[in-house]
């Protein structure tokens, strides 16, 4: 089986409990308040997958399309990430040490004081206790991050109906999410219908979630939370709305570009400056399909040449990009030789490059990265490859918003020179007023 094959084969899908229009019903109670009285948008059936979210009316660039709050959400619990933050208003619990972070009561679970007598940890904290964690003196990652999921028993009705409503792939691999949760406590539920349960959240997560970001007490946190109306929004490399975070559990949804009434709203499941092989990759390996936009049909990706590396035919210093943009493991042409290169020859050359400018974003200061960047970079990588483009943004990213040094006229310089070559590239992808123009510019924090 082909490389292709193992990213894309069908992953079965749960059975929908609602048709679109029932769902269209449930997204409305779901929104309350924050329902547009006059939405510009509906949701139907998608030719690209299932359903989508598709303009009503003309929709001008820049307009914001609904405000969501979230209806499941939790930590995410990544490894390296701080596990001390409150699992309700993300703030930093007092003390230094996980047993000072968890809840008095013994549920195991981070919180800080202010919370730890509101109703909704109440809840929650009775549940955990009940089932009686192992380690009530550190944080277990495990127990934190199937939280999201366990709030899925507080949910009303019409949210239960909703959540069954919303696509959700089945894979085995996820149902290890609730069998690593359950080695944290002695009385785990087995209750077969409650197991299959949080398996199907599980899974509505895993198909539908974002990592929603916020900025608490001079931290990042990034949280696991299930949109179900943002969820709907179907893949494009090149899409027509963007997202941003209010805050961890709301989501912003506004137009990149004019939408024509009748067109379907999309977004990027992926990184927008991301090559059409990385892209690929990621989409197969999370989402199981190939996307077949125009951008990943076009080898120069609208001239941007984002996949572009050095040929390594003596004494040629052409670009070469992938020829063939339906399969994973294209043949390289060089622009200016036309010689030929096998896949597995550039693939080579790419993993040099990505590890060695991953290595260097870990460890150099801001001051090394623009020496790097500038005089070691061109020596093995073109200036347009994402990878180093990934480079200049870090740097871009560091120096606006750490912002724990004083940098020189010059490096503010090539800062700005970063910042102009990466607008650029936005612009000739058509990617319009995208969440990462308005990063970039700091229109949005």
């Amino acid at each position: 089986m082909s490389q292709l094959q193992v990213l894309t084969e069908d992953v079965p899908q749960m059975e929908i409990s609602a048709s679109t229009q029932e769902l269209a019903a449930l997204i409305d109670d779901h929104l309350g308040p924050l329902r547009p009285t006059s939405p510009a948008w509906q949701v139907a059936d998608s030719p690209i997958s299932g359903r989508g979210i598709f303009a009503v009316r003309p929709i001008a660039k820049g307009e914001q399309l609904f405000r969501e709050h979230t209806l499941l959400v939790g930590p995410t619990a990544h490894r390296g990430r701080n596990l001390r933050t409150c699992i309700n208003c993300y703030h930093l619990p007092a003390g230094d040490t996980d047993a000072e972070a968890l809840c008095s009561s013994g549920c195991g679970l981070p919180v800080c004081g202010e919370c730890v007598e509101s109703p909704r940890h109440a809840l929650e904290c009775q549940l955990f206790r009940k089932w009686q964690p192992k380690d009530v003196q550190h944080i277990d990652p495990r127990a934190l991050r199937i939280l999201s999921v366990v709030r899925c028993f507080f949910l009303n009705e019409s949210q239960r109906k909703l959540l069954y409503a919303m696509q959700a792939n089945a894979d085995r691999y996820y149902m290890r999410e609730v069998q690593r949760a359950a080695e944290c406590f002695e009385h785990f539920p087995h209750d077969p219908d409650m197991l299959e349960y949080f398996y199907r959240t599980v899974c509505a997560f895993n198909t539908n979630a974002f990592e929603s970001r916020c900025q608490v007490d001079g931290q990042e946190i990034v949280a696991r939370a299930l949109f179900p109306l943002a969820g709907m929004l179907n893949h494009q490399c090149t899409p027509n709305a963007a997202h941003h975070f209010e805050d961890g559990e709301t989501i912003v949804v506004c137009a990149t570009e004019n939408i024509a009434a009748g067109s379907e709203i999309t977004m990027s499941y992926t990184k927008l400056l991301w090559s059409t092989l990385a892209r690929k990759m990621f989409l197969g390996m999370t989402k199981h399909f190939m996307c077949q936009c125009p951008r990943c049909q076009d080898p120069t990706e609208n001239g941007t040449y984002l996949s572009a590396l050095f040929c390594r035919e003596q004494g040629c210093k052409g670009l070469v990009i992938p020829v063939q943009t339906k399969t994973l493991q294209p043949d390289w042409r060089c622009l200016s030789c036309e010689n030929v290169f096998p896949h597995a020859k550039m693939a080579r050359y790419q993993d040099f490059a990505l590890n060695t400018i991953n290595n260097r974003i870990n460890t150099c200061s801001v001051r090394d990265m623009i020496h790097f960047i500038n005089e070691l970079c061109p020596r093995f990588c073109p200036p347009s490859n994402y990878v180093l483009i990934e480079a200049k943004l870090n740097v871009i990213w560091r120096m606006t918003r750490l912002g724990a040094e004083e940098y020189a006229p010059e490096e503010l310089a090539h800062k700005d020179r970063y910042r102009e070559e990466i607008l650029a590239i936005l612009h000739k992808l058509g990617a319009g007023e995208c969440t990462l123009k308005k990063l970039i510019t700091e229109e949005i924090q």
